[in-house]
């Protein structure tokens, strides 16, 4: 994890593709997309069931081992319509009924209100204020903090002596109003977004949070 002071917080960058918020004991995740390799099966692509497993795990296991009590979601918890593996959040909720979750909406989160209610999930439509930070889901002007946002799915290419070739690696990019989170599920792809259009560029390389610019 790297350690980071932002609009006067201390936040940690996880390798988890997740942010650790001491003074909210919250962790910060945006584009879990759950529920998205079913909904490519139940339409005849050949996707392991691993893949989401993973991501359960993973959450888990940063709740577990910062034993955060909020849960933030930057949008996008879930992909799609409802289907098995959406119906296994359940089950996960229910191995966390001390966790509050809050999720600001959104353009994939379009099940039935009636299931965020049922799994404690409180929704926000555009934004959710707290302490310094906004969290929303798109990019937001005029925000009242420093916004958190997700949506984009970044990555960038990290290459040594003009190698051609390169990493293309998940990461965490700044400029002077907002940080885009990386997107916590394995399985939603990424955009590679150009490294000088951002004052700070921190990459997720496997075990590590690097600042590479």
């Amino acid at each position: 994890m790297l350690e980071i002071s932002l609009q006067g917080e201390t936040i940690y960058l996880l390798p988890e593709k997740a942010i650790y918020w001491p003074a909210q004991n919250a962790i910060i995740v945006a584009d879990m997309h759950w529920g998205k390799t079913g909904h490519f099966r139940k339409h005849g692509i050949a996707v392991p069931v691993n893949t989401q497993i993973h991501d359960e795990i993973r959450l888990a296991e940063i709740i577990r081992q910062y034993s955060a009590s909020h849960l933030i979601v930057a949008g996008d918890l879930f992909h799609s319509v409802h289907n098995k593996e959406v119906e296994s959040f359940g089950y996960w909720r229910g191995k966390h009924p001390d966790l509050a979750i809050s999720l600001v909406v959104g353009n994939h989160d379009i099940l039935d209100e009636k299931l965020y209610t049922d799994w404690g999930i409180a929704l926000h439509t555009d934004i959710l204020n707290i302490a310094t930070f906004t969290i929303s889901h798109d990019a937001v002007t005029n925000a009242d903090g420093f916004v958190l946002h997700g949506h984009i799915h970044p990555a960038v290419k990290v290459a040594h002596n003009n190698n051609r070739m390169g990493l293309r690696l998940p990461a965490f990019c700044m400029d002077a109003n907002r940080m885009v989170l990386p997107a916590f599920g394995d399985f939603t792809g990424s955009k590679l977004l150009e490294m000088n259009n951002f004052q700070h560029i921190y990459v997720v390389a496997d075990t590590a949070v690097i600042q590479w610019k």
